[in-house]
């Protein structure tokens, strides 16, 4: 079980604080009430999620730890890049990769997209939507994680992870 205060990437949410846990009445009479974690997402505090604690359907996982953050990092230059892929399959792809709760398929999203984005622009063509849609989903999932682990601001690991993909395409 997770702890009141502590920090978890649950699902398209993101990061979440759990700020309580509760009871929810089953919607079926024969199950009784679940226990249920209350999670504030990191990017709307205004928002409250209540899920089951044994909620199987959306990935809810411990933030990676400072050491696996910066062993990602220093990996980027090492890390494959998705595969060149029709339109609807490149976007099945990357559909995948964020949906994975995986930072590590994250980060080969990011320099995936990163490396399309330079590559268009340096031959003078506009960045498709869905690079740029993605790009920006992968990147504030990143963001928020790492900003966490790490205990700096958002702003700042935004240039960290900016500065860390500088490599692809030059």
């Amino acid at each position: 079980m997770y702890s009141i205060g502590q920090y978890i990437s649950y699902g398209n949410s993101g990061v979440c604080e759990v700020v309580g846990t509760g009871e929810l009445e089953s919607q079926n009479p024969d199950r009784g009430k679940k226990q249920c974690y209350i999670l504030r997402p990191l990017h709307d505090r205004t928002c409250t999620i209540m899920t089951p604690v044994d909620n199987d359907k959306v990935i809810m996982r411990d933030l990676i730890s400072p050491e696996e953050t910066k062993e990602l990092l220093a990996g980027i230059p090492e890390m494959e890049t998705l595969p060149d892929q029709s339109a609807r399959q490149q976007e099945l792809s990357y559909q995948k990769a964020l949906h994975s709760g995986d930072c590590r398929q994250w980060i080969c999203l990011v320099k995936t997209l990163d490396c399309r984005i330079r590559s268009r622009k340096a031959r003078g063509k506009k960045v498709t939507a869905t690079d740029d849609r993605y790009f920006k989903a992968v990147t504030q999932k990143l963001t928020e994680e790492f900003s966490v682990v790490l205990g700096i601001n958002l702003d700042q690991t935004a240039k960290l992870l900016k500065d860390a993909f500088t490599e692809c395409g030059d």
